[in-house]
C-alpha cells in the first residue's frame, strides 16, 4: 500500500509540470503572435473567424456588427426566440413595433443587454406576407425584410458608468441600411437597464413613417422621439415589458452567470486591453476554445 502512494505522485507529478511548462509556452507564443501582426492582419483573422457567426470587426471601435449576409436572416423572428433566450445567457430589454404599411404586417424590434460575454444591442425589421391581427402577433413567424425594403437604420449605444453619476461612455455606432443591425462589445459587463440607444430610421415614405409611429406612441408613450424629414429619432432607454416572478429570477440568474464569464474571460486575456487583441489571443493559445466564442444567434 505504502508503494501506491509513492507511485501515484511519482506518475502525475512530472505529469503536471509538463502540462504547465507547455501552457506556459504557448501562452508566450500567443502573445508573442499577436504583437506582431499589423491592424490589417489582425481584422482579416478575426472577420474570418467571426464571418460565419454573421458578424464582423470593426477594429477601429473594437465593436462587432452583423453582417448584411448574415445566415441568420433565413430564421425571421418569433417571440419564442424572446422567450428562450435567458437559457441561453442572453439577457436583454426589448420592445416591439407592429405597424401595418402596404398590405403587409411590420415588425420592427429593439434589444439591448448582455448577451453572453458581450455588452450589445441590436434593432431588427421584418415583416408577413398580409395584414395579420393583433391576436396573431404571438404566434407569427415573421420573414426579414428584402433588400428593397432595408430601411437606414443608425444606432449609438451608451453605457452609464454608475448609478449615482449621469456620466456615460459610448461603446460604439453603425449606421446602414439594413435589416438586422447590432453593436457587440466582447468582454464588457453590463445590466440591460444601464445601457441606452440612440436610434434613428428613415421610412421609405410618410405614410410608412406614420404608420409606425401611431403604433410607436401606443407602445412608448414616455419615449420622446423627433422626425426630420422621413428619419425618425428617439432613444431606447427603457422596456414597458412586465415579468413574472420566475422570469425575474432566471433573468437574475443568467446574468449573474454572465458577470462570472466575463471576469474569467478578462482574466484569461489579461496581457490586452482590446477585444480583438483578446480573440487572437485565445485564438492561438486556447484554439477550441474561440471557436465557441462566435455562436449563431436567430434573429
Amino acid at each position: 500500500m505504502n508503494t501506491i502512494y509513492l507511485i501515484i505522485p511519482a506518475i502525475f507529478l512530472p505529469l503536471m509540470l509538463t502540462i504547465a511548462a507547455v501552457l506556459y509556452f504557448r501562452k508566450k507564443s500567443a502573445i508573442r503572435k499577436v504583437n506582431a501582426l499589423s491592424t490589417y492582419d489582425k481584422s482579416l483573422i478575426i472577420n474570418r473567424l467571426a464571418e460565419p457567426a454573421g458578424y464582423m470587426y470593426d477594429p477601429c471601435q473594437d465593436i462587432f456588427t452583423s453582417r448584411l449576409d448574415a445566415s441568420q436572416k433565413i430564421f425571421g423572428y418569433t417571440v419564442l426566440y424572446d422567450l428562450s433566450a435567458p437559457y441561453f445567457n442572453m439577457i436583454f430589454d426589448c420592445e416591439t413595433i407592429y405597424f401595418d404599411y402596404d398590405n403587409r404586417t411590420w415588425l420592427i424590434e429593439m434589444w439591448k443587454g448582455q448577451y453572453g460575454i458581450n455588452s450589445g444591442c441590436e434593432l431588427g425589421v421584418y415583416y408577413t406576407d398580409k395584414i395579420i391581427p393583433d391576436g396573431q402577433y404571438p404566434f407569427t413567424l415573421f420573414k426579414a425584410v428584402d433588400s428593397a425594403d432595408m430601411p437606414k437604420i443608425s444606432l449609438k449605444l451608451n453605457r452609464h458608468c454608475s448609478k449615482k453619476s449621469r456620466k456615460c461612455s459610448r461603446i460604439g455606432y453603425v449606421s446602414r441600411k439594413h435589416w438586422w443591425l447590432t453593436i457587440f462589445k466582447m468582454g464588457l459587463f453590463s445590466k440591460p437597464e444601464n445601457l441606452f440607444v440612440n436610434t434613428s430610421i428613415t421610412f421609405k415614405n410618410h405614410k410608412m413613417m406614420c404608420s409606425f409611429l401611431d403604433s410607436f406612441r401606443n407602445t412608448l408613450p414616455d419615449t420622446y422621439y423627433k422626425t426630420v424629414g422621413l428619419t425618425v429619432y428617439f432613444t431606447f432607454s427603457k422596456s414597458n415589458k412586465k415579468y413574472s416572478h420566475f422570469r425575474k429570477i432566471l433573468r437574475r440568474t443568467s446574468l449573474f452567470i454572465c458577470n462570472i464569464y466575463c471576469k474569467w474571460f478578462n482574466r484569461l486575456t489579461k496581457p490586452f486591453a482590446k477585444s480583438g487583441d483578446k480573440i487572437l489571443y485565445i485564438y492561438y493559445y486556447l484554439p477550441f476554445v474561440s471557436r465557441k466564442m462566435f455562436r449563431k444567434k436567430k434573429k
